[in-house]
């Protein structure tokens, strides 16, 4: 994609480099979702500039980005109806920019900029590319739904999934080559069907059972195909990596506790045309079944949880990300 002499042993990093002001947005590739402003739009800022690592869920060939955008007022507290929750801000703006980047150089392989036209309604700014596979595709989707009563509502952000709440979806599709070959472009495509989701509740219950045990020198090895896939897409090593996940320090405390399982709490979510797959709260997907409770360095309860990304891969499902 680009080599010079002194980046030939630069890894390649493809990022999501974005920017969201005034609107809550999620930025995803290939239907996994990377980053989201949420927090900032519960605190009724609607702003975020960042980038996250892309090059984990991209593969040779087509790719599709996508950015989902929705007015602020729908994290608002107030009884407003969802005529005016739903009214965007002139100024609210979603840019995402898929970008390669190999030692000091860059390139933006894709990008979706999205305005809020005279209407009120969301629109893709024009790119500087007009071959047709810079097209746009949109469609007003509704926003993730939950149901309460399933996780502990102390530990739960009032409105961080609000009722009702409508999105709408942007979505470009960019091809690309001298990508890794990742385990999961091999997977077997989830379907439902009763034996693949009992596979994955056994993946789930052989981590649990390692977090239980405090087994820090098998949930490594257990994690080794995406701790792998992590060093490669960020240069750095694998314990780095690994030492560098939130449950690394948790597992430490003596008053960790992994959280039992009850299936009944969570609903599967598939991504990545099924080849990817995981388990989501039903009160908040952003919380897996390998949650635990632990006391923080001011004796305050909290809860943690880890959560991985699967893929069935020869016979068995395995974290890949």
């Amino acid at each position: 994609m680009m080599s010079t002499a002194n980046a030939a042993n630069e890894p390649l990093r493809v990022r999501s480099v974005f920017d969201i002001n005034s609107a809550f947005c999620a930025i995803k590739t290939n239907g996994v979702l990377g980053m989201d402003n949420r927090d900032s739009a519960v605190a009724g800022r609607g702003f975020g500039s960042s980038s996250t690592n892309a090059l984990l869920f991209l593969e040779n060939g087509e790719n599709e980005i996508t950015a989902e955008i929705g007015a602020l007022g729908w994290f608002s507290k107030g009884n407003n109806g969802d005529e005016s929750r739903s009214v965007f801000k002139p100024d609210a703006s979603c840019k995402v920019a898929l970008t390669a980047f190999k030692g000091e150089q860059s390139k933006v392989l894709s990008q979706l900029a999205i305005a809020i036209g005279q209407d009120g309604i969301p629109y893709a700014q024009p790119s500087e590319k007009t071959d047709e596979a810079e097209e746009v595709s949109v469609m007003k989707i509704p926003a993730q739904q939950i149901e309460m009563g399933h996780f502990p509502s102390n530990y739960l952000i009032d409105n961080y999934f609000p009722t009702e709440m409508n999105l709408y979806q942007f979505t470009k599709k960019v091809h690309l080559k001298n990508i890794p070959e990742w385990k999961w472009t091999k997977a077997t495509p989830f379907t439902g069907k009763t034996e693949q989701i009992q596979a994955l509740k056994i993946a789930y219950l052989d981590l649990w059972h390692l977090f239980a045990e405090k087994n820090d020198v098998k949930i490594k090895q257990y994690l080794n195909e995406s701790l792998q896939a992590w060093a490669l897409t960020t240069g750095n090593s694998i314990d780095e990596i690994y030492n560098d996940r939130g449950f690394k320090k948790d597992l430490k405390n003596t008053s960790f506790e992994i959280r039992s399982i009850n299936w009944n709490d969570y609903k599967i979510e598939v991504m990545n045309k099924g080849r990817m797959v995981r388990f989501v709260n039903k009160s908040d997907p952003t919380i897996s079944p390998l949650s635990y409770t632990f006391k923080d360095d001011d004796g305050d309860n909290s809860v943690g949880y880890f959560s991985p990304i699967f893929s069935f891969i020869d016979g068995k499902f395995i974290p890949v990300i």
